[in-house]
């Protein structure tokens, strides 16, 4: 039996959650004994304060972030994404950069490209980010992320964050999974599993990232 621990609401998605959401983590990393935290991290920066902050636990943290292909997709596209001194510190604290493994959702799979907005993984996405805000849904991606790339196992828990990049990055949630390789993704016995919320904004669309994505001609 667990102790009961109160998930930590913040006001509004965006960077300002990052440092409160961090402690959070760190404690719950300890009550829980997680041995692996993923983080969404397309600049690192994000992946390197959670290194830093749980660098004293034994604790394997991997940092998902852009992909080759969706980067070089774009024009003037470069990758990696994550270069310089930020790398080499992620390097020495042993951070594991996954970068060459596809994300999942909306846009960027096989399907949609074929499909767009049909496709069944923009529409996980398109639910998940408006329901639960973006954060939570790729909080889930880079777990499945993690697995699929091996760096992770799929028989235990890992604390799994991630944020609003449309406000400018940071992480807003966090929370514990069971995760799962696509392909036994929603099998009874294997399939990925959220146990417990760690931290989330409360108000998952605020004016400044309705207004952000009426600009940029998204829905979600």
């Amino acid at each position: 039996m667990f102790k009961d621990k109160a998930v930590r609401y913040f006001d509004e998605p965006g960077p300002q959650d990052t440092e409160p959401l961090i402690e959070a983590v760190k404690d719950r990393v300890k009550e829980l004994a997680v041995k692996y935290v993923v983080v969404a991290s397309e600049s690192g920066r994000t992946a390197l304060k959670v290194a830093r902050a749980l660098r004293d636990l034994n604790v394997k943290v991997v940092c998902v972030s852009a992909y080759a292909g969706v980067r070089l997709a774009q024009p003037e596209g470069k990758w990696p994404s994550i270069t310089g001194d930020v790398r080499k510190e992620l390097e020495d604290l042993g951070v594991k950069i996954i970068e060459e493994t596809p994300w999942i959702f909306k846009g960027v799979s096989f399907d949609s490209q074929f499909l767009k907005r049909g496709a069944p993984s923009w529409a996980i996405h398109e639910f998940l980010s408006r329901a639960m805000g973006y954060g939570f849904k790729t909080a889930i991606e880079v777990a499945l992320i993690a697995a699929e790339a091996g760096a992770v196992p799929i028989d235990e828990e890992v604390v799994a964050i991630a944020g609003t990049g449309w406000l400018g990055g940071g992480a807003d949630c966090a929370m514990v999974v069971r995760p799962s390789v696509v392909p036994k993704v929603v099998d009874v016995e294997m399939g990925i599993e959220v146990r417990e919320i760690i931290a989330m904004p409360r108000m998952k669309f605020d004016r400044r990232l309705i207004e952000k994505l009426k600009e940029a001609g998204e829905t979600v």
